[in-house]
């Protein structure tokens, strides 16, 4: 007793009140849990008297950690404050870097658009890395915050040729688009082509297909021609937009082969043929055609004509095929009312349609290394392999450098010339018989040209 502080006699006086509670309860039981409660605290209130003298000791000690938490807090605010300064002058150093141009560029994504009155990524989110949310704007990147993420829409054109030697350019431009893109990005083609071969334009048409299997919506602007081939991309777009007077179209193909046959055989001069297969050389430039290889031809232009309603129908499935696949071209307003486009309008407007939402615009354009740069630089004086070694030269050895490029660019020039004697004299026989080049998905009235507005 002496030990837990009572003294004797106040246990019993405590049991007798507890014992008067316990008969009051018949009387009253919502005044019994009351007293009972009080009971309760007047009999630990002596263990809870002995437990607040020790625990008032403690008190001090939780100043003193919440004083080290504080002190802390400070300490990392410091910190995050000195990281922001740092990572400010490194982005003031890179815009010095990049010259006025891009510094623009980088100007409006941290502070935003004076013009527009809209603040940059910097302002809207000040808590955030300005380092990290400048470098993942511009490769294309999102922020986790939806209200400050914007979405992007990168920009390409294709100036298309017969042959459709842009397809390669298109091809990283595709790729490079697709490995940036996030989820709510969009592409848009600014489209001129008059068509060409059926392989060169339907490998282009195949590569804007990468964006409908992505999920990555496209749209192609057309602002004069879009015929043959160059509707064979044009309708693989969920958003065709084409200018008043822009041309589309010419869902057709054609095959056109010189034959020289009687005025070869009038000089004298024969070619023989030797082929392998009942159908290996039918119409040739040398060779006197007969009823067979035209049937035969015939059936082949049909079969590939087939292909390509077909291939346009399925992009495009509110087209009346039959209607329009007849090698017809239309204009503008036409075209809209046959279906081969979704609205008229120009590329700017549709450019300023999508700045107006929001969305971040980037051109995107494949320049590919120029061949031949590094052996020219590899023979300038002064330049060498090795690394740590001698950097001083001798004039002899200068005059070899020199030398050295000189061998380099005649050698490079006659290359190019080689190449292009050789591509001339494949295209005037051998290049003629080439499959892709015999079979053509392109406009043969060349309606853009052919028909003109001029006094």
């Amino acid at each position: 007793m002496e030990a837990m502080g009572v003294e004797a006699g106040v246990l019993d006086a405590m049991i007798a009140a507890n014992d008067t509670v316990i008969d009051a309860e018949i009387v009253n039981d919502e005044k019994n849990k009351t007293e009972e409660k009080s009971d309760d605290s007047f009999i630990s209130s002596p263990m809870s008297l002995f437990n607040k003298q020790h625990n008032s000791s403690d008190k001090p000690k939780k100043i003193e950690t919440q004083a080290d938490i504080m002190r802390a807090i400070k300490q990392v605010e410091q910190l995050n404050t000195d990281i922001l300064l740092l990572e400010l002058e490194f982005i003031q150093s890179v815009v010095e870097i990049l010259g006025p141009n891009r510094a623009d560029a980088i100007r409006t994504t941290l502070v935003g658009n004076i013009v527009s009155g809209e603040a940059g990524t910097l302002l809207k989110n000040l808590k955030e890395r300005p380092l990290e949310r400048i470098l993942s704007s511009l490769v294309g990147g999102h922020s986790n915050d939806s209200s400050t993420a914007s979405k992007n829409l990168y920009v390409t054109r294709f100036p298309g040729d017969v042959s459709a030697s842009q397809v390669a350019q298109l091809r990283e431009e595709v790729t490079g688009i697709l490995r940036a893109a996030q989820p709510g990005d969009e592409a848009l083609l600014i489209l001129q082509s008059g068509g060409g071969t059926v392989t060169g334009y339907g490998l282009a048409a195949a590569q804007l297909l990468r964006f409908k299997a992505k999920d990555i919506k496209l749209t192609i602007c057309v602002e004069q021609v879009a015929a043959s081939g160059g509707y064979m991309m044009c309708c693989t777009a969920d958003r065709i937009v084409a200018s008043p007077f822009a041309v589309l179209g010419s869902i057709g193909v054609i095959s056109e082969i010189p034959n020289a046959y009687e005025r070869l055989k009038q000089e004298g001069i024969e070619f023989q043929t030797i082929t392998a297969g009942k159908y290996k050389r039918t119409i040739t430039p040398t060779k006197k055609v007969t009823k067979e290889d035209v049937l035969k031809s015939t059936e082949d232009i049909n079969s590939i004509l087939r292909l390509f309603k077909e291939f346009v129908h399925s992009q495009r499935p509110q087209l009346d095929i039959e209607n329009v696949a007849t090698g017809e071209t239309w204009f503008g307003e036409d075209a809209l009312a046959k279906g081969l486009c979704d609205e008229l309008g120009t590329a700017d407007d549709v450019l300023l349609e999508f700045v107006d939402k929001g969305y971040d615009v980037y051109e995107v354009e494949y320049k590919p290394t120029p061949e031949g740069v590094g052996g020219l630089l590899a023979g300038l004086p002064g330049s060498s392999s090795g690394v740590g070694g001698n950097t001083r030269k001798s004039n002899s050895s200068n005059v070899g450098g020199w030398r050295g490029v000189l061998r380099s660019v005649i050698r490079g020039v006659v290359s190019d010339v080689k190449e292009e004697v050789m591509a001339e004299l494949s295209s005037t026989v051998g290049g003629m018989n080439a499959v892709e080049k015999r079979y053509m998905a392109k406009d043969p009235s060349d309606s853009s040209n052919r028909i003109q507005v001029r006094d």
